[in-house]
């Protein structure tokens, strides 16, 4: 096997903004309908399956920092922090204070929340090294949010944002466009331009959970996006080369960043050869790693992931495993657990 070939499969991955989502609970105070949960099962999924269980929190904080630390090595570009709800982990804040300060140009931290619980924390967030809040807004209204999340606390939301917005280097709202809040969506967008601060606008991902639905459910963002041509924003496509094509249409302070499952998305070695493939719209565009400290670098496929924590024990050894793993991920070349262990050593 070629390790230079591998390696530059996944210097292309960091120069296109490719990125780690660790999350760190997959406890989350909302219920939305949609959720994957990073892979995890969705918290309404267990209140109806008593037979599905969330993944277990073993990771501690200390393998998380040298997680984190190890990414930083790597140049990764892009670190979120996620749940479920990653306000909720007691977790969150130990491992945002080893973050040093840095430039954002080489590489940003992230947190996304649902943004229930910002307003609280805010205070002992704003000192740490946070680059940018990606909030989530699916509602304007609380019998909106109540019929997608089983929440209704949107004005304490929006405060969050326009508290948040004020205080963080970048604040972006996330918002998933549906038959729930289709009737919304141009107030939604129209918050975020009152704020000045960008919107990003996805289309319904299909997973096993919202298997029954998804069809019924997903609503294409092309009308959206002309909708907002006429009203004066400009159009251009983004193609990053990892992920999703997204159209984006700018205003004078804010961009509309949409999702349109209908540009494309861009495909590694092993998506070539994946039965799951026509089930997929996102691509490879990020590295999910969950609670129990495994990474995955597809959401629908579980058995692809591995277990992080025998890397990060020793200093160094995740250096030499993530981008070989990632490499062969990206080129198509199954690479055995021992053999992933003995490159380390």
């Amino acid at each position: 096997m070629n390790d230079r070939g591998l390696l530059e499969e996944f210097d292309f991955f960091k120069e296109r903004d490719g990125r780690f989502r660790i999350s760190l609970t997959s406890t989350c105070n909302a219920r939305c309908w949609f959720c994957h949960n990073e892979g995890s099962a969705p918290p309404i999924e267990v209140e109806h399956n008593k037979e599905l269980q969330h993944k277990k929190h073993i990771c501690s904080a200390d393998e998380y920092i040298m997680l984190v630390k190890g990414l930083i090595n790597l140049g990764i570009s892009r670190l979120y922090f996620t749940g479920g709800e990653p306000l909720i982990s007691q977790k969150l804040n130990p491992i945002l204070a080893t973050i040093p300060p840095h430039d954002p140009q080489k590489f940003k931290v992230i947190l996304a929340t649902n943004g229930v619980l910002l307003n609280k924390k805010i205070h002992e967030l704003k000192d740490k090294q946070i680059d940018k809040v990606k909030i989530s807004l699916h509602a304007f209204s609380d019998e909106s949010m109540w019929r997608i999340e089983r929440l209704s606390c949107i004005d304490e939301v929006k405060e969050s944002i326009r508290k948040a917005s004020g205080i963080f280097p970048e604040v972006e709202i996330n918002t998933l466009l549906m038959p729930e809040n289709q009737h919304e969506i141009l107030d939604i967008i129209q918050f975020a331009r009152d704020l000045k601060i960008d919107i990003e606008i996805l289309e319904l991902v299909w997973t096993d959970y919202n298997r029954p639905c998804y069809t019924d459910k997903r609503l294409s963002t092309n009308d959206l996006a002309s909708e907002l041509v006429r009203q004066g924003g400009t159009e251009q496509l983004s193609s990053p080369g990892i992920g999703v094509n997204l159209k984006v249409v700018d205003f004078e302070n804010s961009s509309v960043r949409l999702m349109d499952n209908s540009l494309g998305s861009s495909y590694v070695g092993t998506c070539q050869t994946c039965s799951l493939r026509t089930a997929c719209v996102e691509g490879f565009w990020s590295i999910r790693v969950d609670p129990e400290g495994y990474a995955q670098p597809c959401l629908l496929r579980n058995d692809l992931r591995v277990d992080l924590k025998p890397y990060l024990q020793k200093e160094g050894d995740l250096e030499s495993f993530i981008p070989l793993w990632v490499g062969a991920f990206m080129k198509g070349e199954p690479m055995l657990d021992i053999f992933l262990w003995e490159s380390v050593f």
